[in-house]
């Protein structure tokens, strides 16, 4: 029995010390997951690991939802060959260490400033802790930051942006600068055959052919990062390209939201083809969209700007619009802007942009690089290969007299046979007058050994630096003669000049002369312009005439000077600036044939009468003829002659349209009933005839019931009534706007009739439904009464419009002889008895006589306005008297769009033309055709008795407000058109 006890115990013990082992060892020490996963939570509960099978099926340890990671330090950028290199030492801003569920630092970088790090802008990871360097390809200064991404994905804060850093030359420009020197090259060691095709394009040449926007249809990584930095903007589907630049115009003021794309460097004169595609949303509400450069100094100051314009319709389909533009004086670079102009609502898309550098008529091309693309004197004798340059390398018609330094070219330099009349250009498209403006010293030269006080060549031309001064003497003929070109007999040249004399020219004229000469230089002939009676007021003066190369001619020269060889007294002198000929293109004979010369176009038909003339400083007129009958002529005054007439749009007559023509008439009847049955009441209202119609409130209506009354029996009156429902049913309880009763002595048919006129404004504007009403009154007992018509003797109500508005201007007179004088409605017509325009709406520019400009052009006269005064026979008429209606009849013969412009119209109190300019501020906007002369109601601006005229002042340097008006004085003045009570 011991023993066994002792054996409990020992198994006891065992089963003790097993027990306590198992509680000390790892639970899952010898464990397994099969096909699953354990979670890992914190004490918020929140899952920070998966270990074991994960979604996708693979098998792993998965960290999600780690803390956000600390930040990296600012990393170091340095330019390297071709690149830029960022460095990252491994430390953060806001940790001492880094995190242990680090994963890698992103390098990211972009062009612009501020960046937001994104996909477009990832360039490379550096994975270790430790950091590390990482090269970055770049051809544009870049901007640098760096983001810690944990192993659980999240993303650290930025950090500090370095840059800009421009990566460095691939070549040393040390090494590049000097290596092949001017001194190096052999004397035409460079000619053609070294040159490999298309070795010598835009950039050699300074001019680009290529489109130099980046990324033009908008695309790229490159418009992703202008779109992500500018709410404005966004991406949509392009035109056939995968992308658009779209902006939004939502304002609740006109804005004009832009878009900085990118810098060219740029030379002052360089030229630019613009273009691009837009369109705007159905709900667009802004003046424009614009891709434009801004001119800018070397210093950053803003010079000007170049602008293609396009002006979508809302809700239609992609359209495209190109300008050219040129770079003004002193530009050193260019910004390119894309735009909305003045937006309220809706959105606007760009797409498929383009810059291109413009030579000639468009792009480089065959034969495209003529004297203007080259710099003056950057193609000398010693930078061409001896006898590389013949006649099959020059341009037809480009080698002109300007292009050969005098005696130069002579017959031993010519090739027998390679100088053909193709090769030559003789006026057809340069000047045949050398030293035109004399600014190159040729004609100052030749004026060396001249007396001074007789002619001298001068500062100050015409918009040129220099100009030639002759002076008058009694008894002489002062001249000065041009170098002689060559002419053909038959020819015809334009030949014109600029001049003007000083305030005391007196006695001579002036002269401008072509001589003609044969080969043996003996003269010929001449042909010119003789000004009798030159302006004297200090203005320069333009002449010019067409003249023909007579007979045996072969050379020409230009002559201008001052006569006085047929007079005794003679002062003053006289100035001369900008001397053409040029030759005149024309089809051979004298019959039919068409002139163009750079006065303009003129047409001849058969008989050698002209037919068409289109052409500046004379008449233009177009006559259209058909088997040699003229059908149809516009004369130089612009009257017109044609047969049938057919107008789509608006027919005005003397400014006034043709339908304010017809409506100060009568329209006669605009709606009528006859009856022919009748209609019986007793002693209550009965309703009889309803006729309705629509009042206009500028018109005067009469209504008219007429027909038969039949009383049953004899006594009583017939009350009739008119009565308006307006727009809804009419009742017998309807207003009652008119009756008329009628006695009845006698049984039997009697006419009658009731009548009114009354004003739509009275009436209100819009439908009016009729009902005319009766009873009998005062009758027997009993009594009832007939209303009616017949077949042949039908009652007829009716409205008729019997004109426009008419103020009431009656009075009640008793007669006892002073009762004051009924008032009567005028309208007088007044025609402008002075105008002028005023140069920055200040003082008054006599340049401009007494015609009207108003708005911005140019900073010679600023923000321009006018003035236009009346007689003073309006203030007297309008003294005591109500305003009913102004108009005002203005002749806009010019504006800077040729769809035209808007006027703005304002009212002024002067009785005379002031010397400077001011006016009310209340305006009235107008849009207004080129060449159109149209009276406009200005009742809102002209609305006081105590105006005595008319301002045009936009005060808008916008150029759809840039037009001028004639005045006092020339074919159509203006006129005011006043309507009054008095």
């Amino acid at each position: 029995m011991t023993n066994q006890i002792a054996s409990l115990a020992a198994r006891l013990a065992a089963v003790e010390r097993r027990l306590d082992s198992t509680s000390r060892t790892a639970q899952l020490a010898y464990s397994s997951i099969e096909d699953g996963a354990i979670s890992v939570f914190d004490d918020d509960g929140s899952l920070r690991a998966v270990i074991g099978q994960q979604p996708d099926g693979t098998t792993g340890v998965n960290v999600v939802n780690g803390p956000t990671p600390p930040t990296p330090s600012q990393p170091t950028v340095t330019a390297i060959p071709g690149a830029v290199a960022a460095a990252w030492e491994g430390n953060f801003t806001d940790a001492a260490a880094c995190p242990l569920d680090f994963a890698r630092v992103e390098v990211h970088a972009a062009g612009l400033d501020n960046f937001t790090p994104g996909t477009a802008t990832l360039r490379g990871t550096l994975e270790s802790p430790r950091g590390g360097t990482l090269t970055i390809p770049a051809e544009q200064p870049l901007y640098v930051r760096l983001l810690t991404r944990s192993s659980s994905g999240v993303a650290s804060l930025p950090s500090v942006q370095s840059g800009p850093v421009t990566p460095g030359p691939v070549v040393a420009q040390e090494v590049l600068d000097g290596i092949v020197g001017e001194t190096a090259l052999a004397e035409g060691a460079v000619s053609r055959a070294k040159l490999q095709v298309g070795a010598v394009g835009h950039n050699e040449l300074g001019i680009g052919t290529g489109n130099l926007l980046p990324d033009p249809s908008f695309d790229g990584a490159f418009t992703a990062q202008l779109v992500a930095a500018n709410t404005q903007w966004a991406l949509v589907d392009g035109n056939g390209s995968s992308k658009a630049l779209r902006v939004n115009g939502t304002s609740s003021t006109p804005t004009s939201p832009s878009l900085l794309i990118t810098e060219l460097p740029v030379s002052p004169g360089n030229r630019f083809f613009l273009a691009f595609d837009s369109r705007a949303s159905a709900d667009w509400a802004g003046d424009s969209v614009r891709l434009y450069l801004r001119w800018q100094n070397a210093d950053g100051g803003v010079l000007g700007y170049g602008t293609a314009i396009a002006k979508p319709t809302p809700g239609t389909a992609w359209t495209r619009v190109t300008a050219q533009v040129q770079a003004p004086s002193g530009t050193v670079t260019a910004t390119v802007w894309l735009q909305g102009f003045q937006a309220t609502a809706g959105t606007a898309d760009f797409d498929n942009a383009e810059i291109r550098s413009v030579i000639g008529a468009g792009m480089v091309l065959a034969e495209s690089i003529g004297t203007l693309e080259l710099a003056a004197q950057s193609v000398t004798g010693e930078k061409v290969v001896a006898k590389s340059l013949t006649a099959r390398e020059v341009k037809a018609l480009s080698l002109t007299g300007d292009e050969i330094a005098t005696n130069t070219l002579t017959a031993r330099n010519i090739a027998a046979g390679s100088l053909s009349a193709s090769r030559l250009a003789i006026g057809t498209n340069g000047n045949l007058v050398g030293d035109p403006s004399y600014e190159t010293g040729v004609v100052a030269a030749g004026l060396v050994g001249q007396d001074p006080s007789a002619f001298a060549v001068e500062d100050g031309g015409n918009n040129s630096a220099k100009r030639l001064r002759i002076a008058s003497a009694a008894g002489a003929y002062r001249w000065v003669q041009h170098a002689a070109s060559p002419v053909l007999t038959g020819d015809r040249y334009w030949i014109a000049a600029d001049y003007k004399t000083t305030a005391d020219f007196t006695g001579a004229s002036v002269k401008l002369f072509l001589g003609f000469y044969d080969e043996a230089g003996t003269r010929v002939g001449s042909d010119g312009i003789i000004v009798s009676a030159p302006v004297t007021d200090g203005t320069w003066q333009r002449i010019s005439k067409v003249i023909t190369v007579p007979a045996n001619s072969t050379q020409a020269n230009m002559r201008i000077g001052v006569d006085g060889t047929d007079v005794t007294t003679a002062t003053g002198s006289a100035y001369f600036d900008n001397l053409e000929c040029r030759a005149v293109l024309s089809t051979p004979g004298t019959g039919a044939r068409a002139e163009l010369s750079p006065e303009g176009l003129r047409l001849y038909d058969e008989s050698g009468g002209e037919a068409v003339s289109l052409t500046t400083g004379t008449p233009n007129y177009v006559s259209l003829t058909n088997d040699g009958i003229a059908v149809a002529t516009i004369d130089q005054d612009g009257n017109t002659g044609v047969a049938d007439l057919a107008v789509a749009g608006k027919l005005t007559i003397g400014g006034d349209p043709f339908e304010n023509y017809l409506a100060r008439f009568a329209r006669g009847l605009i709606a009528v009933d006859y009856q022919a049955s009748a209609v019986s009441a007793g002693s209550t209202d009965y309703g009889f005839v309803e006729l309705s119609f629509d009042a206009d409130t500028s018109r005067m209506y009469r209504v008219v019931l007429d027909c038969y009354a039949d009383p049953s029996v004899a006594g009583g009156e017939l009350v009739v009534a008119l009565r308006d429902g307006g727009a809804k049913t009419p009742s017998i309880s309807s207003l009652q706007i008119q009756s008329a009763i009628y006695p009845m002595p006698s049984a039997g048919y009697q006419r009658i009739r009731m009548e009114i006129i009354r004003p739509g404004s009275v009436l209100g504007g819009g439908l009016h439904r009729l009902l005319t009403t009766f009873r009998c009154q005062s009758g027997p007992a009993g009594q009832t009464v007939r209303l009616l018509g017949g077949t042949n003797y039908p009652g007829l109500m009716y409205v008729e419009d019997v004109g426009p508005y008419v103020p009431e201007t009656g009075v009640y007179n008793v007669g006892g002889g002073t009762t004051t004088p009924p008032k009567k409605t005028y309208t007088k017509t007044y025609a402008a008895s002075w105008s002028g325009s005023y140069a920055n709406r200040g003082s008054y520019n006599s340049f401009y006589g007494s015609q009207c400009l108003q708005g911005y052009f140019s900073s010679t006269n600023g923000m321009q306005a006018s003035l236009i005064g009346f007689p003073a026979s309006l203030g007297t008429d309008l003294s005591g008297a109500a305003i009913q209606k102004a108009e005002v009849y203005l002749y806009f013969d010019h504006w800077y769009y040729n769809g035209g412009g808007k006027a703005v119209i304002k009212a002024h109190k002067f009785t005379s033309r002031p010397s400077t300019f001011s006016s009310d501020s209340e305006s009235q906007t107008i849009s207004w055709g080129k060449n159109v002369g149209k009276w406009v109601d200005i009742t809102a601006v002209f609305d006081s008795t105590s105006w005595r005229g008319i301002a045009l002042d936009p005060n808008n340097s916008d150029l759809n407000y840039y037009g001028r008006a004639q005045g006092v004085g020339q074919s159509y003045p203006p006129q005011l058109r006043v309507t009054y009570t008095k």
